[in-house]
């Protein structure tokens, strides 16, 4: 079976790739910048066919799908960080809803020329909720979709273009809408990997004991993001009546136990100090999701503790720093 999955060599991809390698798939691609390398994937390179297509050119997508005529596409490459798409909500939305479109697109017409069968996963967010009042969470499927920044409102777009293509076209595309996750290879502008770069930064003593902080008050949904991957895995290979799943842990973390947890598990001391630059305007205080239906269809469920989780993104930090610093 040929599989391709856009933005293989991502935080997510990364982990999405060692699943499918290690499920025997050896027919296995992955879409990266024409500037990129397989940074998350040397201990991979061996099992995955790169392919040097970029999702803002229609062309080279359409020639990409042609060429590996793919029987299950993951489409994960995008822009995620909500504070750039704040600084720049231009290239948030070309990025995330021109790219999703002619990966949409391109499988539309290939499968439509070759009378082949492929299944489409499209990466939403649980950012597309906003805010939402105490009372409805956690968050369902059936929530409206009130996004409350240019990432998230990117990603409700995608949302409804995939979902339409499905109505109108027949093309088997599901929407996952992931909440925050976590885990090695996390870039550093994400809460919890900041957090645990700074705090490996200071045990190493590469950094004074201070760290400083925007509002640790609200309350999160983190999932581990070998257990999101293996959500995207079980979407592909179940039958599906309904077009869009929360992945999620059902459980509201907040950000400073989450601090805290990475603290005690590092074993060090650290002064926090309150930085008004780094709170983020309208955030909403709780985000806890519902991941009742992708478990009542697939009888998936989170496995990875968060201790675990942590714990991983510790090593995984004092490894890189370690590693710079040789």
């Amino acid at each position: 079976m040929n599989i391709l999955v856009t933005g293989i060599d991502g935080f997510v991809g990364s982990h999405l790739a060692e699943a499918l390698v290690r499920q025997g798939e050896s027919h296995l691609f992955g879409t990266i910048p024409r500037s990129g390398d397989f940074q998350n994937l040397v201990h991979l390179k061996e099992s995955i066919t790169p392919v040097r297509a970029d999702i803002l050119s229609f062309d080279e997508i359409r020639q990409a799908i042609e060429k590996i005529s793919p029987e299950k596409v993951f489409h994960l490459a995008g822009q995620a960080f909500v504070p750039l798409s704040l600084e720049d909500p231009r290239g948030t939305f070309r990025t995330n809803v021109d790219g999703t479109l002619n990966v949409l697109e391109a499988i539309r017409q290939y499968t439509t020329s070759r009378r082949r069968e492929c299944s489409v996963l499209v990466v939403g967010s649980g950012e597309e909720y906003g805010a939402v009042s105490p009372e409805f969470q956690p968050i369902d499927e059936d929530v409206p979709l009130r996004p409350s920044n240019p990432y998230a409102t990117s990603k409700a777009c995608i949302d409804l273009i995939a979902r339409q293509y499905r109505a109108s076209y027949g093309l088997d595309v599901i929407v996952a809408r992931p909440f925050n996750h976590l885990g090695p290879r996390q870039s550093e502008r994400f809460v919890g990997s900041a957090f645990a770069k700074q705090i490996v930064e200071v045990k190493l003593r590469k950094r004074e004991p201070k760290l400083l902080v925007g509002n640790l008050s609200p309350e999160r949904d983190f999932t581990d993001v070998r257990d999101v991957v293996r959500a995207y895995l079980m979407l592909l290979d179940h039958p599906l009546e309904h077009d869009v799943f929360n992945i999620c842990s059902g459980k509201g973390v907040a950000v400073h136990d989450l601090l805290q947890h990475l603290i005690a598990l590092a074993g060090v001391d650290i002064d926090i100090v309150s930085d008004p630059s780094r709170k983020r305007a309208n955030e909403p205080q709780s985000i806890v999701g519902s991941a009742e239906r992708l478990r009542r269809t697939t009888g998936w469920i989170p496995t990875t503790p968060l201790h675990e989780t942590l714990k991983d993104l510790l090593v995984y930090w004092e490894e890189r720093i370690g590693h710079d610093s040789v």
